[in-house]
């Protein structure tokens, strides 16, 4: 294998070349630093409530599986990660509900009790940022509020996980940017 040396003269005219790159890999670097993997789920301020709204605290037979944040009734709720819509409802117990899934973070995001159906259907997909309803008090609840779920896999039965460290994350990086 031959190899060459390329003189000044061949290296000054690759050099728009060069720029154009260099250009083109920074606007990808802002891009990705501009948009954030996840966005805070409720589009107003909240209320953590009490320890028994939190994630494993202790209800009548079962275990609390997400975590509860109070809210004005008509708050806007949004897709925390862009994603596909698995299922929506009203079970009773989870009022009007809308699971959707992310499969990039291979996880479900579950928002329980909004005022109102979800103006979504299985399938759909969603981007981060877009409403997927309101807070409300459907279902089996007491005051206002987002009971919100983190699941493992592609559905409502996985495994939960405490969605509280994220929360609080998204939250900080939210109030960050007022």
């Amino acid at each position: 294998m031959q190899r060459r040396l390329l003189t000044v003269a061949a290296l000054v005219a690759l050099a728009p070349t060069f720029q154009a790159a260099g250009q083109v890999a920074e606007r990808v670097s802002e891009r990705a630093v501009a948009r954030p993997h996840a966005v805070f789920p409720v589009r107003g301020r909240v209320d953590w409530g009490e320890a028994d709204g939190r994630f494993g605290a202790a209800r009548s037979g079962h275990v609390h599986e997400g975590q509860d944040m109070f809210a004005r009734a008509g708050t806007p709720l949004v897709a925390i990660r862009d994603g596909r819509v698995v299922e929506v409802g009203d079970d009773g117990g989870r009022g009007n509900y809308v699971a959707i899934w992310s499969r990039e973070a291979r996880r479900t995001f579950v928002y329980l009790h909004m005022l109102r159906p979800a103006p979504l259907e299985p399938g759909d997909a969603v981007r981060m940022g877009q409403r997927v309803g309101r807070v409300g008090c459907t279902g089996s609840c007491w005051g206002n509020h987002l009971h919100f779920e983190i699941r493992s896999g592609g559905g409502t039965t996985g495994r939960a996980h405490d969605p509280l460290g994220l929360l609080k994350r998204l939250a900080a990086r939210r109030a960050a940017r007022r």
